[in-house]
């Protein structure tokens, strides 16, 4: 599904919590299972056991830190503009590092910029990261 939040930035992001399988998934769940006055997400905490951490999976609250996240982008502008540089994501031509790059050092973010912006970098670290740990298995292979 396209969201509205990084399209206003011109960034394509997939969301496949809201693919429409997903969401038969879920409603097929029955009421007392998805949702937990003593449990925070319950549905999403047992899917995801096993993927992410432990310590994630045992929140019992959503942090909401949009004035951290706005003072954080500006604080950080120049790490986010140089990730811009040599994109894993432009180079598989799913954004734009152009513009990207304006957005982050725009003088206004917009309301969802900063989601926008978490989502984008936040991927591109992971692709990044997953080559630096994998480029030293491959070359091992190699050798061998």
């Amino acid at each position: 599904m396209r969201s509205a939040a990084s399209a206003a930035e011109g960034v394509r992001l997939s969301s496949p919590y809201l693919d429409d399988a997903v969401i038969a998934a879920c409603a097929a769940v029955r009421p007392h299972e998805r949702r937990s006055p003593w449990r925070y997400k319950p549905l999403l905490v047992e899917a995801m056991r096993g993927l992410v951490p432990d310590r994630s999976l045992r929140r019992s609250t959503k942090a909401e830190g949009s004035n951290l996240e706005h003072s954080g982008i500006r604080r950080n502008v120049a790490a986010l503009a140089a990730l811009c540089e040599d994109s894993r994501l432009a180079a598989l031509g799913l954004i734009d590092a152009d513009r990207l790059r304006s957005v982050c050092t725009g003088l206004q973010l917009r309301l969802f910029t900063p989601y926008a912006m978490s989502t984008t970098f936040g991927c591109e670290r992971w692709l990044r990261d997953l080559e630096a740990h994998t480029a030293p298995e491959l070359a091992e292979q190699e050798v061998s």
